[in-house]
């Protein structure tokens, strides 16, 4: 129905081009920052677990920067005014820093912080007292395997590892009676006393193999001396209480205090990982026959997360309750068809089904017993192998010259007459030369669900593990009482726990007066509603275009249509009609492709017509047409955001039938900021960081979004960055790059022959182009002022990564700044933002909890006790948790130019959480952060991967920067809040 002829332009802000410049490689050489070492199991999210809901360059020595290289450097000196902020002498000395010599600042003078109040807490940490004076040996393990060459070949396989040490246990009993050794599974032995003397031993160990019908095997273990470690190294490292000199001091304690760490977790975990299904450090019940579905044939399995974490003045054990997809011990054809929710076999490997049914079943091990004995196999790990042709077409030579298929085999061989001779054969073993029948093949118990959970999936893992913070605290405080008891183990290496949770105190920050247009609104619990306001800046949408794909009868659509306007109208947002609104007629019969085709054709078609500034789409939530909703959206983001360079909505057909004024203001608060508007605003005159904003000052948040499980062969890693641009923190523009993914590493005690660890790379490549980019923005914004302080908050670096993240991105943070001149040196401070921990907070007084699920209040920030025993670093839950229990952010200070306060960057940061403009709740990370984690998916979105494959094998790391122009979403170009 065609409505209105009117076009307008679109609004767009200036962008300055960026200059080219080399970018450098990072630093292979792995730097350890955390007391606690990475897990090799991704941590906690909805792809495994439940939420309760280097640049080491040289610098280019460039005129009178301050930034020239030397051999060392004192800490930045910090002074502080009454109002908590002060630039103070390392932002405005001549202070020389290296880039070798990068490391994070000390918590402040001042100490904690002060504002807000008061919180009787406890937390999932138990205190841990350990011996004194205590010297642990420690040992290398080689365990191999003789080839019929004579050769010997390292074992890699864990269960083997296992098994062999079990019946080594066994077999020499009486020389290691008493002497409780303990293995880390892979290639260390820690021991109190000395083994046999210290002298190097070699044995030959008899075991049989359990996944092998319980086969006699034999294998060679070497076990040498390597030296000691003293447990006491912890506390020192706990004592020290005051700043590091140089990065080289602090790196030395951190290795020595680390290596304490690595000896007393494998103690801890020598009685869980024999009794549960351990993954990193997570142990796992064996639900038995009480599991809860998980649907796709997965089920959910409940365990605890153990590690050690040193705190201000004590370690702590931390315990936390997890919950995990396992993957179902069924017959590999049941799986399939629960996977794709098939009902005959045959269409359970057709069509989109085949490639979701190779993803799933790769690396998957699977038993057989047609032999008359149980055989564990481990499938292949490439896709491409995976399935083979059917047991009817499969011929193989049997050695007489004669040939036969697979099918007639068993029945010969076996006299098994096989069901589904026509399914396809899974190849197992590292050659995938072996082919077996999948009728044949039964999941083995207890594999861990790789890769992303579905949508159903995710929402089944919340209903069944979210569980309100008081039933979590009790859950974690009966887990801690049955698992950290007193053993023969713990009393050898005089290691002592308390069973009950640390009591603390934490300060509940007041939230800041949010500023509209003819209002100020004081969030209550972390929300507020619009009612009776107007936006701080309302724009006006009068160039825009409707495509219904939900196929709205007229008068539901011109009810829908007034309704929004009259909210808009409200709001400050005048939006008239539409210049037409179109509802294409797609074949549901036709394949996918031809589909995509003619959808991008409707948009095109409209494009050239109209010129809109903005699409909006009403799509079908449940309904699959004209694609399942998840692919729908990622195909309209595409294309509006890199092919045609247009703004989009989405709105669900629920929304529409069912319109609400919450549901419409929300709308249209996400419409407005997509425009160029401004929603709200904080005051920040009165605030202890208000000191900050009287000097130009910008704010950055950068995230790095992976490729999840299975897509690493054809996904590239996205770095995605969004900078400020505007003095009330509400306008900010954009920057991506793509990037590779990870690196091969070497570990400290890497055993011959053991494949190479892959290290997720957190380090953004070309992050000098993305910082010039938007400072650039910012200057042209700005009536041509730079900003002279800039602050950054940085997503998802592990702990590990601290040191390299900080020496590659500060580095490149300068020289993006010396590129608009010599004498550009603004203030930096650099903030790691990190979700993916297990810290809960509990509230003491049931009085003080907020909500159904009794969480800790909007605002809660803990600073002490569990702390970092000397840098700056802090928790802060900013957001209300509407099911489940509240996660806490932590925050970590990498770099501190602006010498913050404990209270201002504390409350600056808790402010941030309320800017964020899609919603009008507080949310968990700052406004800028949550930008970037958007930017990083819709880029991902912006093309198909799998169409470049190809050229990404062959072309390696220089099709990253193809990608770079060639998928970089257009709006982008516009400066333009396209994500909000």
């Amino acid at each position: 129905m065609r409505i209105n002829d009117r076009a307008t332009t679109a609004p767009a802000v200036p962008f300055h081009p960026p200059i080219s410049t080399p970018s450098d490689s990072p630093d292979s050489t792995p730097d350890i920052l955390s007391l606690t070492p990475d897990e090799n199991s991704p941590e906690p999210s909805l792809t495994n677990l439940v939420p309760s809901p280097e640049s080491t360059g040289s610098e280019e020595s460039t005129g009178a920067s301050r930034f020239p290289e030397v051999t060392s450097c004192s800490p930045p000196s910090v002074s502080h005014t009454t109002n908590g902020f002060h630039m103070g002498s390392s932002a405005t000395s001549s202070t020389h820093l290296s880039v070798s010599n990068l490391y994070p600042p000390a918590r402040p003078q001042s100490g904690c912080g002060t504002l807000g109040w008061k919180i009787p807490l406890k937390i999932n940490f138990f205190e841990m007292k350990l011996p004194q004076n205590s010297l642990i040996n420690q040992y290398r393990v080689d365990i191999t395997f003789n080839m019929a060459s004579g050769d010997e070949r390292a074992v890699i396989q864990k269960h083997v590892c296992k098994s062999v040490w079990k019946a080594l246990l066994k077999k020499y009993a009486a020389e290691l009676q008493g002497k409780h050794p303990v293995y880390d599974g892979r290639a260390t032995l820690y021991a109190r006393e000395l083994l046999w003397n210290g002298s190097p031993r070699k044995f030959e160990i008899d075991w049989e193999d359990e996944e092998d019908g319980g086969r006699k095997r034999t294998n060679t273990v070497k076990i040498a001396h390597t030296g000691s470690v003293d447990l006491s190294l912890l506390q020192e490292f706990i004592n020290r209480q005051k700043p590091y000199e140089t990065a080289e001091t602090r790196q030395t304690e951190f290795d020595l205090g680390r290596s304490a760490i690595q000896v007393i977790e494998v103690i801890l975990s020598q009685l869980p990982k024999s009794r549960y299904n351990t993954i990193g450090r997570s142990h796992y019940f064996d639900p038995g026959n009480n599991q809860v579905s998980l649907g796709q044939g997965c089920d959910i399995w409940e365990g605890y997360y153990q590690s050690l974490r040193p705190g201000t003045w004590k370690p702590f054990i931390n315990i936390d309750v997890t919950y995990t997809a396992m993957i179902q011990d069924t017959n590999v054809i049941d799986f399939i068809l629960d996977l794709t929710n098939s009902r005959y076999p045959e269409d359970a490997v057709r069509g989109r089904n085949l490639g979701e049914v190779k993803s799933h079943l790769c690396g998957l091990k699977v038993s057989t017993r047609h032999m008359g004995y149980n055989r564990v196999y481990k499938l292949s790990n490439e896709k491409r192998k995976i399935l083979g042709k059917s047991a009817s077409e499969h011929k193989f030579d049997l050695g007489d010259g004669s040939t036969t298929s697979i099918e007639k085999y068993y029945l010969n061989k076996y006299k098994i007459k096989l069901q589904c001779p026509y399914l396809p054969l899974l190849a197992v073993g590292s050659k995938g030369t072996t082919l077996l029948p999948m009728e044949l093949c039964t999941i083995v118990r207890g594999q861990h669900k790789k890769g992303k959970l579905t949508a159903d999936q995710t929402s089944e893992m919340i209903r069944s593990a979210a569980k309100p913070a008081d039933k979590r605290m009790w859950n974690t405080e009966d887990i801690a009482k049955r698992e950290l008891v007193p053993t023969p183990l713990l009393d050898y290496y005089g290691i002592k726990i308390n069973p009950r949770m640390y009591e603390t105190e934490g300060r509940v920050l007041d939230a800041p007066k949010l500023r509209y247009q003819n209002k100020e609104v004081s969030p209550r619990d972390g929300s507020w509603d619009l009612r009776g306001v107007k936006f701080k800046n309302g724009m006006k949408l009068d160039n825009w275009v409707i495509l219904d794909f939900v196929g709205i009868r007229e008068d539901t659509f011109y009810k829908f249509l007034d309704e929004l306007k009259d909210v808009g109208r409200n709001s400050g947002v005048m939006i008239s009609d539409p210049l037409t609104v179109k509802s294409p007629q797609i074949n549901s019969k036709d394949d996918d492709f031809r589909k995509i085709s003619q959808i991008e054709k409707e948009f095109d078609d409209l494009h050239k017509k109209y010129n809109p500034t903005m699409f909006m789409l009403f799509i079908n939530e449940k309904k699959p047409y004209p694609l399942p909703n998840k692919d729908m959206y990622k195909h309209i983001k595409r294309i509006c955001d890199s092919d045609l360079g247009v703004l989009s909505q989405c709105i669900k057909d629920k929304n529409i039938f069912k319109a609400n004024k919450s549901v419409l203001a929300n709308i249209c608060l996400k419409i407005n900021a997509k425009l160029g508007g401004v929603n709200h605003d904080i005051d920040t005159s009165n605030t202890s960081f208000g000191e900050l904003f009287k000097k130009p000052i910008m704010f950055i948040g950068a995230d790095v979004n992976h490729p999840h499980v299975g897509m690493d062969e054809v996904m590239p890693s996205i770095a995605a960055a969004v900078g400020s641009i505007d003095s009330k923190l509400a306008k900010y523009v954009s920057s991506v790059r793509f990037q590779k993914h990870s690196r091969s590493v070497e570990s400290k005690n890497q055993v011959d022959g053991m494949p190479k660890k892959k290290e997720r790379l957190e380090m953004i490549d070309k992050f000098d182009d993305m910082c010039y980019e938007l400072i650039s923005a910012f200057r042209e914004n700005c009536k041509g002022r730079l900003p002279e302080r800039i602050i950054y908050y940085r997503d998802g670096v592990s702990e590990g990564q601290f040191r390299a993240v900080l020496n590659r991105e500060m580095t490149s943070m300068r020289r993006a700044c010396r590129r608009f001149s010599p004498d550009y040196q603004p203030g930096i401070t650099i903030v790691c933002v990190q979700k993916r921990h297990h810290l809960r907070m509990f509230c003491r007084d049931r009085g003080c909890a907020v909500g159904k699920g009794n969480n800790v209040p909007p605002g809660c920030v803990l600073d002490k006790d569990v702390t970092h025993p000397v840098e700056f670093d802090f928790y802060l839950c900013s957001h209300f948790g509407l099911q489940g229990t509240s996660r806490p952010t932590h925050y970590h200070v990498l770099w501190d130019d602006n010498n913050f306060d404990s209270d201002s960057l504390q409350t600056l940061t808790y402010h941030l959480c309320h800017l964020y403009a899609r919603c009008t709740k507080a949310v968990s990370i700052p406004a800028p952060v949550y930008y970037a984690h958007w930017v990083a998916l819709r880029a991902m979105n912006s093309t198909n991967f799998e169409d470049d494959a190809s050229s990404i094998r062959s072309e390696g790391s220089d099709e990253h920067n193809n990608w770079d122009e060639k998928r970089k979403p257009m709006l982008i170009r516009k400066g333009l809040m396209y994500w909000a």
